[in-house]
């Protein structure tokens, strides 16, 4: 401070000894033409004119030309004979250049403090110059961060003149290339731009706009929009003006769109009232702030030389250089031989120092380009007003929202209705024409009623919504019309703003949420197959014979019978099956062979039935044949019981399928799914090589295996037999399983969602969102599908069934003839056994000469005694025998039977058996 003051000292002393010597007040000017604003000229006037301890002195200067060359000339008699200034506040727009006014102040060492948006392009080079706009780079900064805040996936750039790709450099280079590519359409601010916003909002249905104009042509642009756009609440701007917030869009009441921009000044400061200035009709534009800042900041930079701390009573005493006159000079020397001595002091000066101005901080870089400052966010309200939101700082690039602003698209009238589309499917949505009037009901329309609920719950004012739903034409999803960009269905009808809200079993695909936006999910699902249940087979009792053929069963039984006899035959023939009877007698009377027919039938069956015996064969020959029927036996046992285990499996799964992947192998059954629906989109665009070849099937088969409805596809399936399958969303099919109890689901091959479509931009995204979240913690929505898809429809049969249909087991229905053939069996050898007691009584009754009457009672007695393990060989005597002569016809009939008894028994051997 020591040294600055004696350089103080230092330059008094020389301009008191220097011709032309001037008051230590720094002289300064203002330049203004008709390009700028009044309001920057008054102010200007009266900050210099103001009765202070100001530091300088000034005055304005108001160009009547335009261009550079001009107005230089006109400059230089104003400045001459000691009226030059020592700065010079230039409030004309600069174009990019520095004009022949600009480059004379630098060549004069004269500080050239600038207003206009865009800096010289040789900024770094004019050292004397300095703008006290914001670097264009740094605002477009500012504006692709907001793009980024707000999440827009596509927008438009709507500019009047080439410089908005330089004040929008930044959003431009930013955007990501594998981003929707950004629509430029420039705007006539003297024509009329109707066809053009027609073309963005009708056509290729763009809902994000930026907006670069002049802040006076904004109203304009606004009420062509209105006049094309009646649904503008579905719109959002930005207004890249830095005045653009002080416009008042209260006269366009159809304006409902979301606007948003960005400020470097405040709404009525109430410093404007300490100059003068009235901004209680008119807030105070950029320019004029501008202007205003770089007064205070001058005067605060020559402040810091030190002019401060000299007494006042020697500053008025105290003389400067006068600064040399803003003429044009033949040569580079001359320039520098009448530059101003002190301009490098005041030009470092104004580098080094900070101020606080309308338009916050003043700073610059050493280039003289503007840093440190933050823009202030606002929004326009529901009162159509700006409010402010937050703030964006240049230091960090980072936009701070600070208050809760409700955008003017949510601002309602208390008779708006909201229209809500969808389409016939149930249990989704239907309309019941019952009555005379048509009546919307089901899942979607309970759905929507809890959603509205709880925002009117939810909402400050709980403000009731009403709402109406009405049935698209033709039912459809919505697809892209083929050469145009307009689609049809319920997402057309959102397109077209016929509906504000879309909502039926439409499922979020990249390609749909590239046009409209959807909720949060309320309900998940995937795509599963729709086929029929299996025709209920014929139930046979008997399916234990499948197994072998007829002819099969026929020659085992003849097989047994042969080889029955030709066991007895050998065994017959071999003398090592006849035996002794008693062992401890060595020469025995008889030989005793064991082997009678029935003895061979019993060996023959039992190694069949895997079961043995208790008797085997002796000799080499019957051994050989026992073997042999054992081998066979074997092979016969164990092939029946494996095609048994694969004709119960392949019963029960005849023509079943479990698994998508069985679709590849069953050339008898085809399939399909809804027309243009998302699950065609999904066989469309899959690149698995299931799904490509499942795709390359159902496109190819004739006749089309596409369908225009999900009940189209449902009644084909019950009608098909089990020959046709439906590809559809598991939710619809659990919901035709409940229905009806033929169908069932197999698979599922991926999973989406179902959401509530709405126009880009829809105010009501937040609160749908909002609202779906809180019905999915609550439980509410599992109770609405639950009631929906159970209790609407009868599903207790349908249950039942698939009790069933999950028990893999050998049914009773399927074994019932075993049981039968073990009754039969038992009750013929409880008749044999009848029939062999019988005879076996009328033995006795003729070996011991009683009564049969006498015998059938004995031996019933002895043989059901359960205590009793042993019974006498003859029953007891009840009276003596009797001597009556039987007839001579009754002898001859005995003595026959007798005869064949004896026979039958000699060949059979009945009385050997073990």
């Amino acid at each position: 401070m020591a040294s600055l003051k004696l350089f103080l000292v230092l330059i008094v002393s020389y301009s008191l000894e220097t011709h032309g010597a001037h008051n230590i007040l720094f002289p300064i000017g203002g330049l203004f033409n008709s390009k700028t604003l009044p309001n920057s000229e008054i102010a200007f006037e009266n900050i210099v004119n103001m009765g202070t301890t100001k530091v300088y002195h000034g005055r304005a200067i108001h160009s009547q030309v335009v261009d550079s060359y001009s107005t230089a000339l006109e400059m230089c008699p104003l400045t001459s004979d000691n009226k030059g200034f020592v700065a010079l506040v230039d409030a004309r727009p600069t174009n990019g250049i520095c004009d022949i006014t600009c480059l004379i102040c630098n060549r004069l060492n004269i500080s050239h403090l600038i207003l206009g948006w865009e800096p010289p392009a040789t900024l770094e080079q004019d050292i004397f110059t300095f703008s006290y706009h914001p670097p264009p780079e740094l605002i477009s900064k500012a504006y692709a961060t907001l793009i980024k805040k707000l999440q827009w996936d596509k927008f438009t750039i709507l500019y009047e003149d080439d410089g908005s790709f330089i004040r929008l450099q930044e959003v431009i280079n930013s955007w990501p290339y594998n981003q929707d590519q950004i629509l430029f359409r420039k705007l006539d601010p003297l024509g009329d731009n109707r066809e053009t916003f027609k073309y963005i909002f009708k056509v290729v249905h763009m809902s994000y706009h930026v907006l670069d104009c002049d802040v006076k042509n904004i109203h304009k642009y606004m009420e062509e929009i209105v006049k094309v756009e009646n649904s503008t609440q579905y719109q959002s701007f930005i207004l890249t003006a830095l005045d653009a917030y002080t416009v008042d869009l209260k006269a366009i009441p159809e304006l409902m769109a979301n606007v948003s921009t960005m400020h470097l000044t405040k709404l009525n400061d109430e410093g404007w009232k300490d100059l003068d200035m009235n901004v209680e009709d008119n807030s105070v534009r950029l320019e004029t702030a501008l202007a205003v800042d770089a007064l205070y900041h001058l005067e605060r930079a020559i402040r810091s030389l030190g002019i401060d701390t000299i007494d006042d009573s020697r500053r008025s005493q105290l003389v400067i250089d006068d600064p040399p006159s803003m003429c044009f000079r033949d040569s580079k020397m001359d320039y520098e031989a009448v530059a101003w001595p002190l301009g490098t002091k005041l030009r470092d000066a104004l580098i080094r120092t900070s101020s606080a101005g309308f338009t916050g901080n003043i700073s610059f870089d050493k280039y003289g380009k503007r840093k440190d400052f933050v823009l202030y966010y606002s929004k326009l309200s529901t009162d159509s007003r700006f409010n402010y939101v937050g703030y964006w700082d240049s230091r960090t690039d980072m936009l701070v929202a600070q208050n809760d602003v409700t955008e003017r698209s949510s601002a309602r009238s208390a008779k708006s209705v909201i229209r809500i589309v969808s389409r016939n499917e149930r249990p989704y949505f239907e309309m019941d024409e019952t009555n005379s009037t048509a009546t919307p009901r089901g899942y979607v329309v309970e759905l929507m009623k809890k959603i509205f609920e709880h925002i009117q719950t939810k909402s400050k004012n709980r403000e009731e919504f009403l709402y109406e739903f009405y049935r698209v034409k033709g039912d459809s999803y919505g697809n892209p019309i083929a050469g145009t960009r307009k689609w049809d269905g319920v997402i057309g009808e959102l397109l077209e703003h016929n509906a504000e809200l879309a909502i039926c079993d439409l499922t979020i695909t990249s390609e749909r949420n590239a046009v409209v936006d959807f909720s949060t999910p309320f309900m998940s699902l995937g795509i599963s197959l729709l086929t029929k249940e299996p025709e209920p087979v014929a139930t046979n009792m008997f399916s234990f014979i499948k197994p072998l053929s007829l002819d099969v069963w026929l020659y085992l039984a003849t097989t047994y019978i042969i080889v029955s006899f030709v066991l007895l035959i050998c065994a017959r023939m071999s003398q090592g099956d006849w035996v002794n009877p008693h062992p401890c007698n060595q020469n025995p009377e008889n030989l005793q062979n064991i082997w009678s027919l029935y003895n061979c039938m019993w060996l023959t069956m039992g190694s069949i039935m895997t079961q043995g015996c208790d008797i085997l064969p002796r000799a080499a020959g019957s051994r050989w044949v026992a073997g042999m029927w054992w081998f066979f036996a074997l092979i016969v046992t164990a092939s029946y019981t494996a095609n048994m285990s694969t004709f119960l499996s392949a019963n029960r799964r005849s023509n079943e399928i479990t698994d998508i992947n069985d679709l590849t192998g069953k050339n008898s059954i085809s399939y399909g799914t809804l027309y243009n629906g998302s699950t065609y989109k999904f066989f469309e665009t899959s690149n698995d090589t299931l799904y490509k070849k499942l795709w390359s099937v159902m496109k190819s088969t004739k006749p089309t295996v596409f369908t225009r409805s999900n009940d189209e596809g449902r009644d084909r399936v019950q009608r098909s037999k089990s020959k046709y399958a439906f590809f559809m969303e598991s939710t619809s099919i659990e919901y035709y399983m409940q229905k009806y109890c033929d169908l069932k689901m197999i698979g599922k091959l991926d999973s989406k969602d179902y959401g509530i479509a709405m126009p880009k931009n829809s105010p009501y995204k937040s609160l749908i969102d909002s609202a779906i979240l809180a019905l999915q913690e609550s439980g509410e929505l599992s109770e609405l599908k639950k009631k929906w898809w159970e209790q609407e429809v009868n599903s207790k049969t349908c249950k039942t069934t698939e009790n069933e249909k999950d028990d893999d087991s050998l049914q009773m229905k399927n074994t019932s003839g075993i049981f039968l053939v073990l009754g039969v069996g038992g009750i013929i050898g409880f008749f044999v056994a009848i029939i062999d007691f019988l005879l076996h009584a009328k033995k006795i009754c003729v070996k011991e000469k009683v009564t049969f009457k006498e015998a059938l009672a004995s031996e019933w007695r002895a043989s059901l005694n359960p205590r009793a393990l042993h019974k006498p060989a003859a029953p007891p005597r009840s009276a003596a025998p009797s001597t009556a002569t039987p007839s001579p016809q009754r002898e001859r009939s005995q003595s026959r039977a007798v005869s064949v008894l004896r026979a039958a028994s000699s060949f059979i051997n009945f009385d050997e058996i073990y």
